[in-house]
């Protein structure tokens, strides 16, 4: 199995900054290409290991449940 794909959506703030946000998770760069084509916003495909590393821990995660 390849490395998972992360869609990347790229919004612009009324003040001028950008926030990025993931849309989707993909078996390869192929499937996730096709769903960035579907979007109506700038995005764009990385590897998950590029976004989120193993030793980090997500935002907002909460590892109580």
């Amino acid at each position: 199995m390849g490395a998972l794909n992360a869609l990347v959506l790229t919004i612009t703030m009324t003040n001028g900054d950008y926030q990025d946000a993931v849309v989707g998770i993909y078996d390869n760069q192929q499937q996730c290409e096709a769903a960035a084509s579907e979007q109506m916003g700038v995005t764009n495909c990385y590897p998950v290991d590029g976004i989120i590393h193993a030793d980090e821990t997500p935002a907002g995660y909460d590892a109580k449940f």
